[in-house]
């Protein structure tokens, strides 16, 4: 008997879903990341991952958009993808057992968490103030996430025990809810060597500023800044850097861009990034994926670097307007105590500190360990530990 078919045996006539009425399978997990449009982070990992090792599953992911879903669905295949923009859809969506969310929810609801497990693997690690905290975050929304996402949610997942009563704050759930599970996006930040690539023709940086809500981001934060030198060394230092932004900032970066700066997306386009763990491209940018070609990290305030911690790789800092940010939007850590890397206030300190960083003389190793080990606790395959630790509920649940 096919695994799948044991496990629904064993768990038959589990739940009836309360808003549809159909019978639960514990056996169909849904998946879902952001706006249920998106196929990425944390959601596609652990989506992958199930995909591939465990039979007794039945792994869906939600895309509302026909055009990806129908390339996603060539690639994987077809009966692996669904939309919850109709009745049907909602349906099939409604008999999963088990929901995995980075962003939002499959179905929208009060009620939707009864009967099934619903699990918020979250996007990132939470060095800003982030959903209930985020002070930007107007009343009638915070009554709708109560509401929608924290009344409904089963369980949250978080890397490190440090972080348990700032998820549960920021989600509104209980700390009992919030699991040390790691995040299925960095099962494939291994480090695959000491130091830095020593064949390769050019180093390559990734530059991820943050996104603020009410300025646009200043690229080059620096009053000595000068286009033409600026390119003049990173082609004198055989350096090609990428810059990783939010969608509404694309247009802001065209008067950077040429032959040594380029989007990321234009970077895949380009085949110049590769993949260790997909073997195809879809031209989407999923920066877990392919932080391990990076050879540095340039952030403000992304916890983009707080993945990055586990490559054991060095990174810089440009926190120009550090006061301005946490008073609009807060932090949970103070800033000093948890970014490992120089500061630089102009290019000439910034291209020197890229010249010792890519030397391997950058001087903060010692303090990219200590903050790595704060905020990752999780050894091995978090992807592993979270299909164990749910498929135990289930048949726990089951025998109760």
């Amino acid at each position: 008997m096919p695994a799948k078919n044991k496990l629904r045996l064993l768990t038959r006539g589990w739940f009836a879903d309360a808003v549809s009425g159909n019978e639960i399978d514990p056996c169909l997990w849904i998946f879902s990341a952001k706006e249920n449009t998106s196929f990425n982070d944390n959601a596609r990992h652990l989506f992958r991952y199930v995909l591939k090792h465990c039979p007794e599953i039945s792994p869906r992911f939600v895309i509302n958009d026909d055009k990806k879903r129908q390339e996603l669905s060539g690639i994987y295949g077809e009966e692996f993808f669904i939309e919850t923009l109709t009745v049907k859809g909602m349906k099939e969506a409604l008999r999963g057992g088990v929901w995995f969310t980075s962003a939002g929810l499959p179905v929208y609801g009060p009620f939707v968490g009864k009967g099934r497990y619903i699990v918020n693997l979250w996007h990132g690690l939470p060095l800003k103030k982030i959903a209930l905290q985020d002070p930007n975050l107007g009343r009638a929304s915070r009554l709708y996430f109560k509401t929608i996402f924290s009344g409904n949610y089963s369980y949250v997942l978080t890397s490190a025990s440090e972080l348990i009563p700032v998820m549960a704050r920021s989600l509104g759930v209980a700390e009992e809810q919030v699991r040390v599970w790691g995040q299925p996006r960095c099962d494939v930040l291994i480090p695959d060597r000491e130091g830095l690539s020593e064949n390769r023709l050019q180093k390559i940086i990734l530059y991820a500023p943050t996104f603020r809500d009410h300025v646009p981001t200043r690229f080059f934060p620096f009053d000595d800044f000068d286009l033409t030198e600026w390119n003049h060394f990173l082609e004198k230092e055989k350096i090609l850097l990428l810059l990783s932004l939010h969608p509404q900032e694309m247009s802001l970066a065209e008067p950077y861009l040429g032959e040594r700066m380029l989007t990321a997306e234009q970077a895949l386009e380009k085949g110049i990034l590769t993949s260790a763990v997909e073997p195809f491209r879809l031209h989407s940018w999923d920066a877990a994926e392919y932080l391990p070609c990076m050879d540095l990290l340039i952030t403000d305030y992304s916890s983009i670097y707080l993945d990055y911690l586990l490559l054991n790789r060095p990174m810089i800092f440009l926190p120009y307007d550090q006061k301005e940010y946490e008073e609009k939007r807060g932090m949970n850590f103070p800033y000093e105590d948890v970014t490992p890397g120089p500061k630089p206030r102009t290019m000439a300190e910034l291209m020197e500190c890229i010249r010792m960083a890519l030397s391997g003389e950058d001087g903060f190793e010692e303090q990219r360990v200590r903050v790595r080990n704060r905020f990752h606790e999780v050894k091995g395959s978090s992807s592993e530990i979270i299909v164990r630790e749910m498929l135990e509920r289930i048949r726990g649940k089951d025998r109760n």
